[in-house]
């Protein structure tokens, strides 16, 4: 059972209807660590979606990873672009990636993710990979 994000503050700017249709479809791409551990969690819920901007038909979307050298980064972008290209009146997506300046911590996880995740409002760590994904060779 995949965990939905409670509404949330994305920064950006566009047309409300269109940002709320474009999280919603960012929100159905599932973080692959959260997966990984059995409790699916979608981009927007995992505080992944930093910033989202629409412009009339282009939609710029820009990244916050959970760890700066995230290998799904390219997992990622082809699934965003695979799914707002569906988009009838998206004609430009662009995607970008703020690893390199930012930190996330679970103060972005959305209040559900939360739960699921079984952190505690107060819980502010840094992020790793999971055990698993980090045995595994480059």
């Amino acid at each position: 059972m995949r965990i939905e994000a409670a509404p949330h503050t994305v920064a950006g700017e566009g047309p409300p209807g269109r940002r709320r249709e474009i999280l919603a479809v960012l929100d159905a791409i599932i973080d692959p660590c959260s997966m990984n551990i059995g409790r699916p969690i979608g981009l927007v819920g995992m505080g992944i979606i930093e910033r989202l901007d629409v412009v009339d038909s282009a939609v710029l979307v820009d990244l916050l990873p959970t760890f700066p050298t995230c290998m799904f980064r390219g997992v990622f972008e082809e699934e965003i672009e695979k799914r707002l290209a569906a988009l009838p009146w998206c004609t430009d997506v662009s995607i970008s990636f703020n690893a390199a300046d930012r930190t996330w911590d679970e103060s972005r996880l959305s209040p559900a993710a939360r739960r699921a995740l079984g952190r505690t409002t107060g819980s502010v760590v840094a992020a790793e990979p999971a055990p698993e994904i980090a045995r595994r060779p480059a």
